[in-house]
């Protein structure tokens, strides 16, 4: 009397496994293998794809963002550029410490098609960035909407010192030689805002100052 899979050991089992796969065409073979063992094919992906992941939020939980700025409108081959200027404001900005970063989003746009409205809302509304640098239509429309912090409480004495750097009390980059050199963007003025949110005055300070003080 034939025995139920349920009523065997785990040798017999093997054994009618065996002999259910000698009686297969090749074809079959890999159908019923693919089906039946196709798990144990995706238990190592999956532990790859932890393994990744718990790096990355180990690393991400080390990294300190002296600094998240956002630039609307860059060109097209601005990659170099914005690479140049990360380091360099993170040599201007930071102790010395490897896990201090700059953050530059170079993937704003001032358009209004769904797209680049969604990405403003997201980067802009997340409320991590500190500071957008663009034009001056985009600029108004945050400003009008008190996004922006003063200038000149930021700065407190040392916005006298510039004053020429600002035009209505905004910081216009376009006047530093500095930035221009990064060729990042085309347009001229290049405005620079803080977010009312930010908390991260010194560093703002001393972006400032690495820009305005090439600018006198």
């Amino acid at each position: 009397m034939e025995k139920h899979e349920s009523d065997m050991t785990p040798k017999e089992k093997r054994q009618a496994e065996r002999a259910k796969l000698r009686g297969m065409s090749p074809g079959e073979k890999a159908g019923y293998l693919w089906t039946y063992y196709k798990i144990w094919l995706f238990i190592p992906i999956v532990l790859i794809i932890v393994i990744w992941q718990g790096v990355q939020i180990y690393h991400n939980a080390q990294e300190v963002e002296l600094l998240s700025v956002g630039v609307a409108d860059t060109d097209l081959e601005t990659e170099e550029g914005k690479s140049v200027l990360e380091s360099d404001l993170l040599e201007a900005l930071g102790t010395g410490d490897e896990h201090e970063v700059i953050t530059l989003d170079t993937g704003i746009s001032s358009g209004e098609d769904s797209a680049s409205v969604m990405k403003r809302a997201t980067v802009i509304g997340a409320g991590t960035m500190d500071m957008l640098i663009c034009g001056e239509e985009l600029y108004d429309e945050y400003d009008s909407q008190g996004a922006f912090a003063d200038w000149e409480e930021i700065l407190g004495e040392d916005y006298g010192k510039y004053a020429d750097c600002f035009d209505n009390g905004r910081l216009d980059l376009s006047k530093s030689a500095r930035w221009d050199s990064y060729r990042l963007v085309s347009y001229e003025p290049v405005y620079a805002g803080v977010f009312s949110g930010s908390d991260k005055t010194e560093a703002i300070c001393q972006f400032a100052e690495y820009f305005l003080s090439d600018m006198q």
